[in-house]
């Protein structure tokens, strides 16, 4: 199951499908795959915990339940076209997200895509709503969240990539986007971004067994009402590396307002991975965290993952890893929280 889910992130980290073991090929250019996650969870705490889950002391069925499809169309040689619809955690059933709708073209060692495309900062960004291709309940949200949770971008990429030997391959892929609403709830408070620009570059750099990627990101803004623009940089650093059954991540991310990493290990015992995870937030978001998980191959595409995940707040009116400052519920910057989450692809 290990060899698996590698192959799995070796894929995506490629730009192939998302899902392309599972894909149902409807036609020899025409597939459609798709995905999905929930969960039941509890915390110990009133404030809601994590942006776009709000998880509370509450039971939880549907915190974390999302849902997707995928269409993959290959027009003619060298040039494809996919789109991808996600009934994300903060969404209605009636209002999913049109994640991504892109026209690429492939040629020499060259690949042009243009719409709406994932935002490549972090190891897993290109297959974040993915649970099934990674370990974890969650992504670590010391890192996910850092950026309020923005996972796509309307804009052009262009990426290189060159074989170093028959085992190592290298990507470049600068990219630039258009300007964008994007609104986020921060507890009681809707937040409005109304981006001018962003424009960055990611390399990627892939061998048999580990994958190094690092970023850097650049975005003009205004934050709505406010009248004046603001400029943020992101810088993005994140490495994976397997040997026999142990699997190695870590991720680091900065920017004006703070900086955040988390460092991952877990090892594979037939079915079943045991892992372990620590990760902290500075500045902007005072936290440190630990989360240990175990998760379940049921199959080659339904997992089974039971978590539990301990984060302590160093500052009452400082939000930590909450939607919002606790304070404002009367409660402890600590929180608890446990996780049952089942994940699938076809």
């Amino acid at each position: 199951m290990l060899l698996n889910r590698k192959y799995i992130i070796l894929l995506l980290t490629l730009g192939m499908a998302t899902n392309a073991q599972a894909a149902i090929e409807l036609t020899d250019n025409f597939s459609i795959s798709g995905f999905g996650s929930t969960s039941i969870s509890k915390s110990d705490n009133k404030a809601p915990l994590f942006i776009n889950r709000e998880i509370t002391d509450e039971t939880c069925y549907d915190c974390d339940t999302l849902f997707g499809i995928q269409l993959d169309l290959d027009v003619f040689e060298g040039f494809d076209a996919s789109a991808q619809v996600v009934k994300r955690t903060q969404d209605k059933w009636s209002e999913p997200e049109l994640e991504w709708a892109y026209l690429s073209y492939e040629f020499s060692d060259f690949k042009v895509r243009a719409g709406r495309l994932r935002l490549p900062l972090f190891l897993v960004s290109e297959f974040y709503f993915v649970g099934q291709a990674y370990a974890w309940a969650r992504p670590p949200g010391e890192i996910y969240d850092s950026i309020l949770g923005t996972t796509s971008y309307d804009g052009v990429s262009l990426a290189w990539q060159y074989e170093l030997s028959d085992e190592i391959s290298l990507t470049v892929s600068p990219y630039y986007g258009f300007g964008r609403l994007t609104e986020v709830n921060l507890g009681p408070i809707l937040m409005q971004f109304d981006s001018d620009y962003t424009t960055g570059i990611y390399v990627d750099l892939v061998g048999f067994n580990y994958r190094i990627h690092t970023g850097f990101l650049r975005s003009k803004y205004t934050l709505r009402p406010a009248p004046t623009a603001d400029e943020l940089s992101v810088f993005t650093l994140g490495a994976e590396y397997s040997l026999d059954a142990w699997q190695f991540m870590a991720e680091f991310e900065h920017d004006e307002l703070q900086s955040n990493w988390y460092a991952s290990v877990g090892y594979a015992i037939d079915d079943f991975t045991p892992y372990v995870v620590y990760a902290e937030s500075r500045e902007l978001r005072e936290s440190q965290g630990v989360t240990i998980g175990l998760r379940y191959d049921v199959t080659s595409s339904i997992s089974l993952n039971a978590e539990y995940q301990s984060i302590l707040g160093d500052n009452p009116i400082n939000r930590a890893q909450f939607a919002a400052p606790p304070i404002i519920w009367g409660e402890s910057t600590d929180v608890e929280l446990l996780s049952l989450m089942v994940n699938f692809v076809f």
